[in-house]
Formats: C-alpha cells, sequence, structure tokens
C-alpha cells in the first residue's frame, strides 16, 4: 500500500494555471479534499490557492447547498452564519464560508458563498435554484469556469439549470412557503425560494457528461497529487447539454428512468 501524496498550495496553483484558471476570473469549484491525498495544511490551502490564482480581481464560488437535509421538509429555517454545509458538500465549502470575506446567499437548499468583487453578482435572487435570476443564470452570463477538484460531473450541479431550462417533464416547481433565512446579521427573512424537484422514481446519471464534453473539447485536465482537475466553461456545460436535451429530453436520466419517461408517454 503506497502513501498517500503529499500536496502543497504550488502544486495547486501550479495544476489550475495549467488547465487555464488566471487572474480576473469567475469560477465555480466543486471539491473533494481528500481526493488530493494530503493536502498540507489542509482545506485552507486549497482556499489559498484558489484566490491566489483568480488574484484580487477574480471571484470564487463554491456551493453551500443544504439540500439533503433541506429539500423534503414541508418547511425550514436556513441560518446563514451557522447552518453547516459540510456533509453535503465537503470541507472546502464549509471551510470557505466561514471565511470573514464571504458571503453566502440566500436559497433555501442551493446557497452558494463567495469572495471576490463578482460577489453580489452571483448571490441571485435566492428565488430559483438554477432557473432564470439564479446563481447559475448569473454564472453563465459572467462566463464562468466550472472547476471540479478531486470529483466527477456527477457532483456538477450546473447540469440541473439545463433541466430547469428545458422544462424537463421529470420535475415540478415546489416552494418553501412558511420557511425563514437568517441572515449572517441576525435579520429573519421569509423566504422565496423555489425548486425544480424531481418526481419520485426517476434518478439522473450526469457521470455520462464527461465523456459527452470530452468529445465535445471543452474540457481542460490536469492532475494534481491523486486529484484529477477538470476545468471547462459553464457556458459549455450549459449549450452542449442543451443541444442533446433538444433531441432527447431525457438525456440526464439513467436507463431505468428513460425507460419510465417512454412508458409514460413524456419523452
Amino acid at each position: 500500500m503506497t502513501d498517500r501524496p503529499h500536496v502543497t498550495r504550488a502544486q495547486i496553483e501550479a495544476g489550475l494555471a495549467e488547465i487555464g484558471l488566471g487572474p480576473g476570473d469567475v469560477v465555480l469549484v466543486h471539491s473533494s479534499l481528500s481526493a488530493f491525498g494530503h493536502v498540507e495544511g489542509g482545506a485552507d490551502t486549497v482556499i489559498d490557492a484558489l484566490l491566489g490564482a483568480v488574484g484580487e480581481g477574480g471571484t470564487v464560488v463554491v456551493p453551500t447547498f443544504t439540500w439533503g437535509a433541506n429539500h423534503a421538509a414541508e418547511t425550514v429555517v436556513l441560518d446563514l452564519a451557522n447552518t453547516s454545509c459540510k456533509g453535503e458538500v465537503g470541507i472546502i465549502p464549509e471551510t470557505f464560508r466561514l471565511r470573514p470575506e464571504a458571503r453566502r446567499s440566500t436559497h433555501i437548499c442551493h446557497s452558494v458563498a463567495a469572495i471576490g468583487p463578482h460577489t453580489e453578482d452571483v448571490m441571485g435572487e435566492g428565488i430559483s435554484s438554477f432557473g432564470a435570476g439564479s446563481t447559475f443564470h448569473q454564472l453563465y452570463d459572467l462566463d464562468a469556469w466550472c472547476l471540479l477538484l478531486g470529483v466527477g460531473f456527477s457532483s456538477c450541479t450546473e447540469l440541473h439549470a439545463v433541466e430547469e431550462f428545458m422544462r424537463v417533464p421529470y420535475r415540478h416547481h415546489r416552494d418553501f412557503a412558511g420557511s425563514t433565512v437568517i441572515l449572517e446579521d441576525g435579520a429573519r427573512m421569509p423566504s422565496q425560494s423555489i425548486e425544480f424537484l424531481r418526481e419520485p422514481g426517476y434518478s439522473n446519471d450526469f457521470a455520462r457528461m464527461r465523456a459527452v464534453f470530452d468529445a465535445a473539447g471543452v474540457l481542460r485536465t490536469t492532475q494534481v497529487g491523486a486529484a484529477e482537475v477538470i476545468n471547462t466553461r459553464i457556458r459549455a456545460i450549459f449549450d452542449v447539454t442543451r443541444r442533446l436535451m433538444e433531441d432527447d429530453i431525457g438525456f440526464l436520466l439513467n436507463e431505468e428512468s428513460r425507460a419510465r419517461l417512454q412508458r409514460e408517454g413524456l419523452a
């Protein structure tokens, strides 16, 4: 059994530069700290490398999702300062959101945290998870990167934006009436959030999109420690997938769910 590789900030920064992340960029980061091996300094080192790569003019965004805990609840209280995201998206986003300069958005299920001059731009309206006015819509407009640090496209929630844009028949909108968001300053506000929720019995297969995007020539990849690092534009993710779904509305489903869509006459 081999020892886990030791990874430094300099190695991470070199890898980020190799795949095109640079000063002034806006980037949404999906991550796994353990995938690297042993990172000297832990999650803070990865965060420092990301902020160093984009510089003072760039903006780093991380998911601080609470979907697992909240999506099935009738009413929810989201405390922006105190509701952890570690169990859902890992230690890097949790460490990031706790930095004093970070700001967290207000969506009940799909909040994000950001640091940088475009922070206000990417907060979204707190209404749609992935549709018009959402963080993900803003990231598309900003031509942001999607960066996968040691995770695959199963973690690429940007693909839900295509489902919402296409109004797929296996999802429906629900709201969180009666739910509350507690802001960082302690003020309370009623939630306006809605979600485009998948119908019971349907499942996505986002992992298959790695091969699709590879074939489309839109991926930049490298290796840092034990982790594969993938970078691509959010516009590329959206535009390539949208074209495929125009011909096959169930393209993002697994085979069993695709068959069900056909049986129910929804394809």
